[in-house]
């Protein structure tokens, strides 16, 4: 299971990251881009952006859309599983 803090549980609660969502989904046809599942799907940071200088990472809407994609709970965890996300300095 993937293991989330509290500040971005919070985050993930946040309209404008609902608003993100739902574009995501909308674009990705409600299917996991992986699998094709319908089923509890969510939505996968393909990098994350770290600020250097100002120590925080970006907010979970702030990423251009290019770096999200929907997976299925079960695609979601065998990826983090499987893969570290690269993080990118700026």
């Amino acid at each position: 299971m993937l293991h989330l803090d509290n500040n971005y549980i919070e985050e993930l609660q946040n309209p404008l990251w609902k608003k993100k969502r739902e574009q995501i989904l909308r674009r990705d046809k409600y299917k996991c881009v992986n699998c094709g599942a319908q089923d509890h799907l969510q939505i996968h940071h393909t990098q994350y952006h770290y600020y250097k200088i100002a120590g925080y990472k970006k907010s979970p809407w702030d990423y251009h859309s290019k770096y999200l994609i929907t997976l299925c709970q079960k695609c979601h965890e065998e990826g983090h599983r499987l893969y570290k996300i690269p993080m990118k300095y700026i």
